[in-house]
């Protein structure tokens, strides 16, 4: 499923609720709140060259730039760059840094660069430190994509069942137990939360509803979708 199909998918499915904050993590990332009555606010959105944090591009440019920074003596590493520095090469099938500046000028494909992170996620689990840093690092910034929003959040989003609702889309939610400790460290050390509880939602079914959704959206028409059979809760979490 494409971002901009996701993205119309769950900020459908995001009114047809009630309201809540749609956080994508894909190639690219976004965030935007729905509230009830149809106001809300963004943060990002802004492409790879003035944003994206916390999506697969994000992720795999940081990787990529600690490397170069150690190797340059620029910067010290959080950890141990010999795993990543390894499957950059194996990945971009280059023999040295000077290989990858190709993939990155010349020849960039920002879908094909986000694809690393694939590499980052099989280093996450096979416990490198420094992979499970990255992830850690986009939880963090993942949920300051939610404080920023917060202050316009309606106060009804709060009080449901579930708590504040965030639906979640695209490929990098799947690493969710590696950004989660990030995630949650954040929401909870900020200052004056003023929410008890959040559930984090993910969308279910085929990426043709979302195509409808947009098609739809287009002739100015809404289709009628049983909205709270579209996600499910993958995870809560109470103060």
């Amino acid at each position: 499923m494409t971002t901009p199909t996701a993205g119309a998918r769950g900020g459908a499915v995001a009114k047809g609720r009630g309201g809540g904050i749609v956080l994508i993590a894909g190639t690219g990332s976004n965030c935007k709140l729905i509230n009830p009555d149809g106001s809300g606010a963004s943060c990002g959105g802004w492409g790879h060259l003035l944003g994206d944090e916390g999506s697969a591009y994000w992720m795999a440019h940081r990787a990529v730039k600690v490397v170069f920074d150690t190797m340059d003596n620029l910067e010290r590493p959080p950890h141990d760059v010999g795993f990543v520095r390894g499957a950059m090469l194996e990945y971009f099938q280059v023999s040295d840094r000077l290989g990858l500046l190709t993939h990155l000028y010349r020849t960039f494909d920002k879908a094909k660069f986000a694809g690393f992170c694939q590499k980052l996620v099989e280093g996450a689990q096979a416990g490198d430190p420094l992979c499970c840093h990255i992830f850690t690092e986009a939880g963090e910034v993942l949920a300051r994509h939610v404080l920023a929003v917060l202050p316009q959040v309606h106060e009804s989003l709060f009080q449901g069942e579930l708590g504040l609702p965030i639906l979640c889309v695209g490929s990098v939610w799947k690493s969710w137990e590696r950004m989660r400790a990030g995630f949650i460290r954040v929401l909870t050390e900020a200052p004056g939360r003023l929410f008890p509880r959040f559930s984090l939602l993910r969308l279910k079914g085929s990426s043709a509803l979302g195509g409808a959704l947009l098609g739809a959206r287009s002739i100015g028409h809404a289709l009628p979708l049983d909205h709270a059979a579209n996600v499910d809760v993958f995870y809560t979490h109470i103060f």
